[in-house]
Order: structure tokens, then C-alpha cells, then sequence
């Protein structure tokens, strides 16, 4: 998930800077959270520059009728200027004149404001008004600016503008750039489930391929969702199933997908890890990368019982390229989760030799450890095949 919300917070920093995503190289290895701070401190100082000169231009604004200040805003002063005065003039006052503009002009002064500076306005503004200018602003791609001001408008404007606002491709951006992520369970809440399923179907499209930011949703929001929405993913047609497990391939996307199937109940967990693209081994290979990557072990290992014997063992020959670093790592998981079973399945599938080198970690397990293993052993019907093993490497 890391990498989607850093992936975000570039592409919100190089709007604000007005530069492509591709020009900020020199900050990809910084963390979300960083580049987000830096984000906000920049925005901070672009939009409270030359505060003094525009208090003048606000207090000027008080001489003048309101229906004079929206056509000098939009005629003379330009949307730049017009959205930095906006936040110093009364709020009743600077909401009559947005109602006096025309509202594409509008839209441009959105692209410029901060809405932080603008909360009072935005709340006096009708929602019509809001509609029109938000589908203004989707029909021109300035998804990061929606976005922005979805955590300052009411639940009744952003339900409006769902409603008004046909392409599930921009709800989806719109998502994936918002500031508070809570918000998200509300807002999901809000749409029925055909609309829900629509826009699955939309991240699955070949043409458009936004499984990126629907898998950013998935997972922004809380469990209760995060379930709701994968299982419902998973109840749709392979082709779907598909879409999902070669976009992840391809955007090196396991670590956010692996959670959403880690919480899903076990007939939809099994219809996506029979997929066939999970049986190739580069595939496999890219799957233990992220587990290990992003401490993902716990939410990976439970899978293993539900996948098949041919699954099973290209797993295990894949997790035979693993380093005895990262071996140490998959223990700790099994023994903070108590995952006996999973640890059991992947060891019986691992050749002797590679087996000999977990030695030093299997002589670490304690007594009481060793004991759960051979109980769940026989709970699984392998306890001689385990027994034996356990003998080897147990021994100095």
C-alpha cells in the first residue's frame, strides 16, 4: 500500500508544482508521509504569499457591490488572483460573488484556491452550484482538485455530485488523491452495489486499466469494506479475476492486493488462487517478494492450505530462492500468528537440501513450539512425514 499512497503524493506534489510526476525522480525514495508533509509546507508558503498586498485588494472589495467585484474578478483580476483573495473577503460575501461567476470561470478559480482558506464559503455555497462546477472539473480531468475539497464539503454535495457524475473511472481518481481516507467508508456507503460493481468493472477494462486506484480503495477503506468489496470482485467473472492478478504482475501490486484476499472467507480466497496466472513461477516469485517486502507473511502463509498441490509446490520451489534472512522472517510470522499448518505445507514441499538450511531455525523453536507442530501434524494427517523431518533438523 506504501506504494500507491507515495505513487499519489507524487503525482499531487507535481500538480502543485506544476511539473510532470516524471520530473520528481530525485524524491522517489521518500515515504508517503514525507512527501507529503513537504507537499503541504509548499502549498503553505505558494498560497499565503504576498498575504499583505492581498488583504489590501479584500479590504478594497468591501467599497464595491458585489455584482462589480465578480466582473472585475472575471474580466481584470483573473482566476489566480480571484481564488487568493477569496479566503480574506467575509465569507457571506465572497459566496455571493462565487454565485455571480460564471461557473467554468469558477471551476479555474477552484484549480487555483486552497480549500483550507475557503471552508466558510464552500459551506454557503448551494449544491447545484457545486454539482456544476465539480462536473466541470471531472469533464476536464482535474481529478487531484476534486479530490482536495472532498473533506471540505458536506455529505449531501458529495452524494449530489455521485449522483450526477456518470464515469466511474473518475470516482476512482477522485478516491485515490482524497486527503482523509476515513471519509472513504461514508462515501462507498453511498453508492449501491450495482454502482459498486460498475466500477470494478471499470478498473478491469483493458482500455483504462485503474486497478491501481481501486485497489488503493480497497484498501484505504476499513475491514468491514475492504471485504465487502474484494469478495464482491471476486464473485464476478474471471475475466475480472484475471484483469486484477495481471495488473498486479505488471505494477507490482501483491503488496496491496494480498490483504484484500487475506480477509476474504475462504470460497472466494480459493476461486482467486485457482487462477492460473498464480501457478507461474515468475508470478510466485513476484507474490513471496512483497509478503517479504512489505511484512505481508501473515496475510500470505494462511493461503497456502487453500491453494492446490501443483500451486503448493511451485510455490515452495519458488520460495526456495530465499535467502535464510528471509526464511528467519517467515518463522517469526508462523510463531506470532501460530500458523502451524501453513509452515508444515511449505516445509514438506521444500527439497532436503534446503531444508537443511532452515536447521538453525528449526533448533531455535522450543519445546513447547515443537510440540503445537507435531500436534497440528497429526491434525493434518502428516505426522510421520513431519516426525521424520523433525528428527533431521532438530538434530546438531
Amino acid at each position: 500500500m506504501s506504494k500507491l499512497a507515495r505513487r499519489a503524493e507524487t503525482i499531487k506534489l507535481a500538480r502543485l508544482l506544476r511539473v510532470q510526476p516524471a520530473a520528481l525522480k530525485e524524491v522517489e525514495t521518500l515515504d508517503a508521509a514525507s512527501l507529503r508533509e513537504f507537499r503541504q509546507r509548499a502549498a503553505a508558503r505558494l498560497f499565503d504569499a504576498d498575504e499583505a498586498r492581498l488583504k489590501r485588494v479584500a479590504l478594497a472589495s468591501k467599497l464595491l457591490p458585489t455584482p462589480l467585484i465578480a466582473l472585475i474578478g472575471e474580466h481584470v483580476f483573473g482566476a489566480l488572483l480571484c481564488a487568493r483573495v477569496a479566503g480574506l473577503i467575509a465569507p457571506d460575501r465572497a459566496a455571493d460573488v462565487a454565485l455571480r461567476l460564471k461557473s467554468e470561470f469558477l471551476a479555474d478559480v477552484t484549480l487555483e484556491i486552497d480549500p483550507r482558506h475557503v471552508r466558510e464559503v464552500i459551506a454557503r455555497i448551494p449544491i447545484p452550484k457545486l454539482v456544476e462546477v465539480a462536473l466541470i472539473l471531472a469533464r476536464r480531468g482535474e481529478f487531484v482538485t476534486l479530490a482536495r475539497f472532498v473533506d471540505y464539503v458536506s455529505t449531501d454535495a458529495i452524494r449530489a455530485v455521485m449522483a450526477e457524475l456518470k464515469d466511474n473511472a473518475a470516482l476512482l481518481h477522485i478516491a485515490f488523491f482524497m486527503e482523509d481516507k476515513s471519509r472513504l467508508n461514508d462515501l462507498v456507503g453511498l453508492l449501491p452495489e450495482a454502482r459498486l460493481r460498475e466500477i470494478i468493472y471499470v478498473a478491469a477494462d483493458e482500455t483504462q486499466d485503474l486497478w491501481a486506484e481501486a485497489l488503493a480503495l480497497m484498501n484505504d477503506v476499513d475491514d468491514r469494506w475492504r471485504k465487502s468489496l474484494g469478495e464482491l470482485a471476486a464473485s464476478l467473472d474471471e475475466s475480472v479475476l484475471l484483469s486484477m492478478a495481471r495488473s498486479a504482475q505488471a505494477q507490482k501490486l501483491w503488496g496491496a492486493l494480498l490483504p484484500i484476499i487475506a480477509i476474504m472467507d475462504a470460497p472466494h480466497q480459493r476461486r482467486l488462487l485457482g487462477l492460473s496466472v498464480l501457478r507461474d513461477d515468475v508470478v510466485l516469485e513476484s507474490i513471496l517478494e512483497a509478503a517479504d517486502g512489505e511484512a505481508l507473511w501473515p496475510q500470505l502463509l494462511p493461503m497456502l492450505s487453500l491453494m492446490d498441490e501443483d500451486t503448493q509446490q511451485r510455490l515452495a520451489r519458488a520460495a526456495e530462492k530465499l535467502g535464510d534472512a528471509t526464511f528467519g522472517r517467515v518463522f517469526d510470522a508462523v510463531q506470532a500468528g501460530r500458523e502451524w499448518g501453513p509452515l508444515l505445507i511449505l516445509l514438506l514441499r521444500l527439497r532436503g537440501e534446503v531444508q537443511d538450511r532452515l536447521k538453525p531455525l528449526v533448533q531455535k523453536l522450543s519445546p513447547e513450539v515443537a510440540r503445537q507442530l507435531l500436534q497440528e501434524a497429526d491434525r493434518l494427517g502428516v505426522l510421520t512425514r513431519v516426525d521424520t523431518l523433525w528428527q533431521r533438523l532438530s538434530r546438531p
